[in-house]
């Protein structure tokens, strides 16, 4: 008979030591690049209060001008699109006295009818919230969408708007 030897017993398995708590050190590092690169694309823009405004305005008064010209053509009455620097600055769309929605008014009348907007009241807005209109523009667009007297440019907070004298494009 052979005898069976006892095999060793197998050495204790220290028990599990859990996973420890904490960030390595690459992981802090990703997340401080991104800090950073936020920090420099965003945080400027954020800190910029009227950054954000201004495009916004400078968008809308370009908008105004080419509503403007739009409605002069499909109406054939002149119509005078204002951005104003009185205050803080602003824009109005009007039509001359004595005209309606059917009809123009007589040349050589003021333009002192404000043009409806479509969502309601007048198709005009002043500049709040630091924005600024730092170089006016009055432009009167014929029936034709010329702008009558050439074109010419607005500044807003530092924006250019720009309405071309020959073909009265607004860019």
């Amino acid at each position: 008979m052979s005898a069976h030897r006892a095999l060793p017993p197998l050495p204790a398995i220290p028990p599990a030591l859990g996973r420890r708590r904490g960030f390595t050190l690459l992981e802090l590092v990703v997340v401080l690049v991104l800090l950073a690169a936020l920090g420099a694309i965003a945080l400027p823009r954020i800190l910029d209060g009227g950054g954000f405004r201004s495009a916004a305005f400078a968008e809308q008064a370009a908008a105004a001008l080419r509503y403007g010209q739009r409605l002069a053509v499909a109406s054939g009455c002149e119509i005078q699109v204002q951005v104003h620097t009185s205050g803080s600055g602003g824009y109005s769309v009007r039509r001359r006295a004595g005209g309606s929605d059917s009809a123009c008014g007589p040349a050589g009348q003021p333009f002192t009818v404000p043009i409806p907007s479509p969502t309601g009241g007048d198709f005009s807005a002043e500049a709040s919230g630091g924005v600024q209109v730092t170089q006016g523009l009055t432009v009167v667009f014929d029936a034709q969408g010329l702008p009558a007297g050439g074109g010419g440019t607005a500044i807003v907070s530092g924006r250019s708007i720009v309405v071309d004298g020959e073909t009265g494009l607004v860019r």
